[in-house]
């Protein structure tokens, strides 16, 4: 079984001869993998991991411009700010200007001047999925986290008030961000030739407690739009993973119904989120993606502890499939390197 034949059966809810393995670590993992394993070259440790996925790159972010003669720069969304490292001339001066304030109509957001995703150079994608040889399930997408993104612009407490106060202001700067991003999404699939097994979405819709939002809010202004996402990858033939940290159980039905195939990072620690009962619930039409829990287990615990966790979760899906291995966030520089090497010794046992 091919580690892409290995991926893709598992999403499908059948048994495979192992438990697929993903990857996410921040740099100082990297290097200690690196010192560890005494090679630098990243394919290889993943190799060495047994890692069945491959990220594919989707930069989908235009230029800034040149620091004005006030020293801000203007992203391309239209927000003007003082990058972090360079000192304000005026205790006063506000880092960070928004393009959008309460006086801001529906007429200012129409008119706005948005990005246009035809600038974008998607001409090496084919490429690098070519390299791969159809040997790995490849992943990747433009992150799109519009939810986020909405915020840059107006503030993030504005955003959270004027969903009521100015529901059709915030919902006209939501589908212009969208519209931007779903298009660079189709320009970036169709670059890669049907090559793409699995389109990767990012957003955080959950705290370690619940939503950031009620569920009500979301169905209302955040449901339609990450469908059109959705909705893109199944066009071009792609099944969706959906980044989400926090407590996001109350719309995990919304999602299953709105197509979404598997879930990510399912943050263990977080209210309702324990894969056991997600596994239950929701296991016989969602996958999940990550679980191996890096808020105590990875930085806390020991390797035997740690081996005794991921053989938990393949033990509870390996008859039904339905999980790929890997953490609850992106392994960080608390985590042992002993640790992260423990998770996969155990899934190639």
């Amino acid at each position: 079984m091919t580690s892409r034949e290995r991926v893709l059966e598992a999403v499908n809810h059948r048994p495979t001869d192992r438990t697929p393995a993903g990857f996410h670590a921040n740099p100082p993992i990297w290097d200690a993998l690196m010192e560890k394993l005494g090679t630098e070259d990243r394919g290889e440790i993943l190799q060495h991991l047994g890692i069945d996925m491959r990220q594919i790159g989707a930069p989908y972010t235009q230029p800034e411009t040149e620091p004005d003669a006030d020293g801000y720069v203007q992203n391309m969304w239209g927000v003007r700010y003082i990058p972090k490292e360079m000192e304000l001339s005026d205790p006063n001066q506000p880092r960070r200007i928004f393009p959008f304030d309460e006086d801001t109509t529906l007429d200012d957001v129409l008119a706005h001047p948005w990005p246009d995703p035809e600038v974008l150079d998607f001409s090496e994608v084919r490429a690098q999925c070519e390299t791969h040889n159809g040997q790995y399930a490849l992943y990747g997408g433009p992150w799109s986290p519009f939810f986020h993104e909405v915020g840059w612009t107006v503030g993030q407490e504005n955003f959270f008030v004027w969903m009521a106060t100015k529901p059709e202001v915030v919902q006209a700067i939501i589908d212009a961000i969208v519209d931007y991003e779903v298009a660079a999404t189709r320009k970036w699939l169709e670059a890669a030739g049907g090559l793409i097994d699995i389109a990767y979405f990012g957003n955080d819709f959950g705290t370690q407690r619940g939503l950031f939002v009620s569920p009500q809010m979301f169905n209302d202004f955040l449901r339609r739009p990450l469908k059109r996402y959705y909705d893109a990858a199944h066009d071009h033939g792609c099944l969706v993973m959906q980044h989400s940290c926090g407590s996001v159980r109350d719309i995990i039905p919304w999602l299953i119904e709105d197509g979404l195939n598997i879930l990510d990072p399912i943050q263990v620690q977080a209210a309702g989120m324990d894969l056991p009962s997600l596994v239950r619930d929701f296991g016989d039409t969602l996958s999940f993606h990550g679980g191996v829990d890096t808020q105590q287990t990875l930085p806390f615990g020991s390797v035997a502890d740690v081996k005794a966790e991921v053989r938990s979760y393949i033990d509870l899906t390996k008859d039904n499939g339905g999980y790929i291995l890997n953490g609850s966030q992106n392994y960080i520089e608390d985590i042992p390197v002993e640790n992260v090497l423990a998770i996969y010794e155990e899934n190639q046992k």
